[in-house]
């Protein structure tokens, strides 16, 4: 068996234009909205710098700041000057937003139900099960890759 072109293959799977084009219709955000929005919900009440958002997404802080200013004019996340260091612009998401996070969260579960019921239950457990294998096969390359570049 071939891995590398096996490897070839996902990759191409991964990255097609309508493979993104998928993920798009299914979460209705771009990538970036999604994700920081979906970061700012998990992290309510704490105290959210740009810098810890483009750091979690791995993006620069001139995408992170379009990204929020999108967001903001949608109404979804607030920027303040930090009251102790006035340097700092902290983030928080909005009532509004976390309705929106919950709400887009839930029609995700939906989306992804309905492919895992065309798909079956056995090859649905299947797909599961390699996948948390795959995940953390490469979550222990990667940290291996780090121990090594140290």
């Amino acid at each position: 068996m071939d891995y590398n072109q096996l490897a070839e293959n996902f990759f191409k799977a991964l990255k097609s234009k309508e493979q993104v084009k998928m993920w798009g219709r299914m979460n209705g955000y771009t990538q970036g909205e999604h994700q920081v929005l979906f970061y700012l919900y998990k992290n309510a009440g704490k105290d959210i710098l740009p810098s810890d958002i483009a750091k979690y997404t791995g993006t620069s802080t001139a995408r992170v700041a379009t990204i929020l200013n999108n967001l903001e004019e949608k109404g979804l996340v607030t920027r303040e000057i930090s009251r102790e260091d006035r340097r700092k612009i902290l983030v928080s998401i909005t009532g509004k937003g976390r309705d929106k996070a919950d709400a887009s969260r839930c029609q995700f579960i939906q989306n992804i139900a309905r492919i895992f019921e065309e798909m079956g239950e056995e090859r649905t457990q299947s797909f599961i099960e390699n996948f948390q294998l795959f995940i953390e096969i490469g979550m222990k390359y990667a940290q291996e890759e780090k121990e090594k570049n140290k």
